[in-house]
């Protein structure tokens, strides 16, 4: 525990290798979490809004998303765990989201653009 790595999706291009020798891409970004001895989940516990309107998400307590019945969603809850490469993901209707992390003060970035931020 200390820092978590995390990498952003969605890269275009080859930008060359890394110091590792792993091909890297131009639009990755890495993002460095310190964690202070805790798991991603346990940091990001309380309640999250989207930051683009301000609406409520949900509460995310323990290794769960208590979701806002305003999105309508089958499931209640949703399961959250920390991916093997260090993304935050989510199992959603039946799929399997990934996110970023960074922070603190946390916020969490996902694939399609929506950020959340706690209050």
């Amino acid at each position: 525990m200390g820092t978590a790595l995390a990498a952003h999706c969605c890269a275009s291009e080859e930008d060359g290798l890394d110091e590792r020798g792993i091909k890297m891409k131009k639009d990755v970004a890495f993002v460095t979490i310190p964690l202070d001895g805790k798991s991603m989940v346990e940091n990001l516990q309380g309640h999250w809004y989207r930051q683009g309107d301000n609406k409520h998400v949900g509460e995310i307590n323990g290794s769960h998303l208590l979701w806002n019945p305003q999105w309508g969603l089958r499931d209640v809850f949703s399961k959250l765990s920390e991916s093997e490469t260090g993304l935050l993901e989510v199992k959603m209707e039946g799929e399997i989201r990934y996110a970023t992390v960074s922070g603190p003060p946390y916020s969490i970035m996902w694939a399609d653009g929506d950020i959340w931020v706690r209050r």
